[in-house]
């Protein structure tokens, strides 16, 4: 994309509004700022445990034997035929349907477990919350990692296009509109704000996911990256961009905007007055109660949802170059993992899912060796042997020199591991604007 049509875009979605006060100004800074650190406290209040501890038991414990033994169901083959023939429009998304079907009934059952218990007992104790929290996160955040993969790959898919018609036509897309109010997705956001921002501007000005006015290495901007994701993820900036865009007729702006909108409308008032009914016709405690319930079961997955697509956009977005013409250098500015161990179906590789969208996840490997020449001119931001979460983790906590020397593949064979490191922390460090 060149940097014309980036400036273009920037522009219509008022990237650069008239100037307003200096006081003014640093007031909203320190409120986005101080959202975001209320934002990571409440990370590592309620979610940090689920995600470090499981983290590390799936890691260096139960990754092979699970793996081993998930194998058995995935591998069958009636199995996958039944999914070839009754729920998935291509053979290859047969691939997602074993994980798909064991994530649903977990979820589906933990959900109803505590809805009981709230109707039974009149509340839910701490135990039980973190007890969902663990079940939501799962081993090596398989649960919402899962979860946010299968409603990214739907949204690539509108309108149900990876399943049969039978379910297409009635269901849609089951993870992103449907089970997507257990973890934090606005129906249609995938449909929409990421297809017609993220994707069309490839991380660029004018995407609500836009990060390259910040320092993708401080700990600080990540509160103020923080403060943007929620705004996105609410569905409310997104909304604004494509009420925007389509102010100059733009029909597909426009449509996406009433399609985002509906998506908000379900999630921020239909179905949490549901719930709310739905418990207080059941007895299920008082105001504070039910409202407790609201918060710990439907808010919260929102927020850690917010926290680690934060997070892990650090590592997938994290370094950018620029051609002589300002443009961006495709393989530098999304990066590439391979030899991971906590991959979910090609999701590690962000550059071939933004630039070689015609690639399956199957086809990974063959795309990759013929990527190799690209990477070693450019030197691409290609990593090996960590999860992407682990290297937004060391890129905050500027760990160059071991970035450099155990997981960057330079891809060129001119950098020695100081030159990798210099350039790795140069490239999360530079910006294409200021921040605003």
């Amino acid at each position: 994309m060149s940097q014309d049509r980036n400036v273009a875009v920037s522009k219509d979605v008022n990237l650069c509004p008239k100037p307003v006060p200096h006081w003014y100004r640093k007031l909203i800074i320190n409120f986005r700022w101080t959202v975001g650190l209320l934002m990571f406290i409440n990370f590592m209040i309620f979610w940090a445990a689920p995600v470090v501890i499981q983290g590390q038991v799936w890691k260096y414990g139960l990754n092979k034997p699970m793996r081993r033994l998930f194998a058995i169901f995935d591998q069958n083959k009636t199995l996958r035929s039944f999914a070839a023939r009754y729920i998935y429009s291509k053979e290859v998304y047969t691939d997602f349907f074993a994980v798909s079907v064991l994530l649903a009934t977990q979820a589906i059952a933990s959900v109803c477990l505590l809805f009981y218990w709230q109707i039974r007992y009149k509340t839910l104790p701490l135990w039980l919350i973190y007890a969902y929290y663990f079940e939501w996160v799962g081993l090596g955040g398989r649960g919402m990692g899962g979860a946010y993969t299968f409603a990214h790959k739907e949204g690539h898919h509108r309108n149900g296009g990876i399943y049969r018609p039978w379910i297409a036509n009635t269901v849609g897309n089951f993870w992103e509109n449907w089970m997507g109010f257990w973890y934090g997705n606005v129906p249609y956001n995938f449909s929409t704000s990421h297809i017609f921002l993220h994707h069309r501007l490839n991380g660029g000005k004018g995407d609500s996911f836009y990060q390259f006015d910040l320092d993708r290495s401080s700990l600080s901007d990540l509160f103020l990256y923080l403060y943007r994701i929620l705004d996105h993820m609410t569905g409310a900036s997104s909304l604004r961009l494509f009420a925007t865009l389509a102010a100059d007729g733009n029909k597909t702006m426009r449509d996406n905007r009433a399609t985002l909108l509906r998506g908000m409308v379900w999630y921020w008032l239909i179905v949490p007055a549901a719930i709310v009914a739905a418990l207080a016709a059941a007895g299920a405690g008082g105001p504070w109660a039910v409202a407790r319930f609201m918060f710990f079961v439907y808010l919260q997955p929102l927020l850690c949802m917010t926290f680690f697509l934060a997070f892990i956009n650090f590592g997938l977005h994290g370094f950018v170059e620029f051609t002589p013409e300002g443009e961006h250098i495709p393989c530098v500015n999304s990066s590439v993992i391979t030899g991971g161990d906590d991959d979910f179906f090609g999701e590690d590789d962000h550059m071939a899912h933004h630039y070689h969208t015609a690639v399956t996840h199957r086809d990974l490997p063959a795309h990759h060796a013929a990527q190799k020449e690209e990477w070693g001119r450019h030197v691409g931001s290609c990593f090996r042997d960590m999860s992407i979460p682990e290297l937004s983790a060391l890129m905050l906590a500027q760990q160059w020199d071991l970035l450099a020397t155990k997981h960057f593949t330079d891809h060129s064979g001119r950098l020695t591991p100081a030159e990798a490191a210099a350039l790795l922390r140069a490239r999360a460090r530079r910006g294409e604007m200021p921040y605003a």
